[in-house]
């Protein structure tokens, strides 16, 4: 809708169930990013947007870390200038649930470090939780947006703010208001298009992001 032309890398190789209209307008190119040739599709691309992640699997690290090391490297030789991580927030591991996902944790760090380290602009999300869709889901974690946008309201309103911001790492957390998967598009679109840049950290400096293209 910004008026980029998109292409879209997945194993699936094709859009969402359920996708409005805009998903004809998508090269729609299947492809694992682990072992695919990415120097068609990046050839002459001016940005890199990675969504890719995984929780709870057996081969978390490697698909949370590994991906993003191929996707810079990958970007970096087709001389891409812009590099977007949607990645997560780091109360992830400082709350102590490292010890429930190691694997998760440290492949979001090797794939922060490996865009940290991209020659070009960077930005990395790094959202408490994304909310979106009409759907329920324990695995993946999921929030339909209708439920979503009333936490997001609740947790991100005066009264639970000042809580959020004295409590221990596990407790702020649960308390940080989430982002709506829109919200987040909007702020990686951003990135893309060379808007804003570096650590996004919060929920409101996401939103902010978000707001530039919105």
């Amino acid at each position: 809708a910004s008026g980029a032309s998109v292409t879209s890398i997945s194993r699936s190789g094709g859009p969402p169930s359920g996708a409005g209209a805009w998903a004809q307008t998508v090269n729609w190119v299947k492809g694992d990013v682990l072992t695919a040739d990415l120097s068609g599709p990046l050839q002459g691309a001016e940005a890199v947007i990675s969504a890719i992640g995984a929780i709870g699997s057996d081969d978390d690290e490697r698909l949370n870390g590994a991906t993003a090391e191929v996707a810079t490297s990958a970007a970096a030789k087709a001389k891409v200038a812009r590099f977007v991580l949607v990645s997560a927030t780091p109360l992830v591991a400082e709350s102590g649930a490292g010890a429930a996902f190691p694997g998760y944790v440290k492949g979001k760090q090797r794939a922060e470090a490996a865009v940290k380290a991209f020659p070009g602009s960077f930005a990395v999300l790094q959202p408490t939780f994304i909310y979106g869709g009409e759907e329920f889901s324990a695995t993946p974690p999921r929030v339909a947006a209708w439920y979503g946008d009333k936490i997001e309201a609740l947790l991100g309103s005066p009264i639970v703010r000042p809580i959020a911001s004295i409590s221990p790492a596990a407790l702020k957390l649960a308390l940080l208001p989430p982002n709506s998967v829109e919200d987040v598009a909007a702020a990686a679109v951003a990135g893309a298009f060379g808007k804003v840049s570096g650590m996004l950290s919060n929920h409101d400096e996401i939103n902010a992001a978000a707001s530039q293209v919105a």
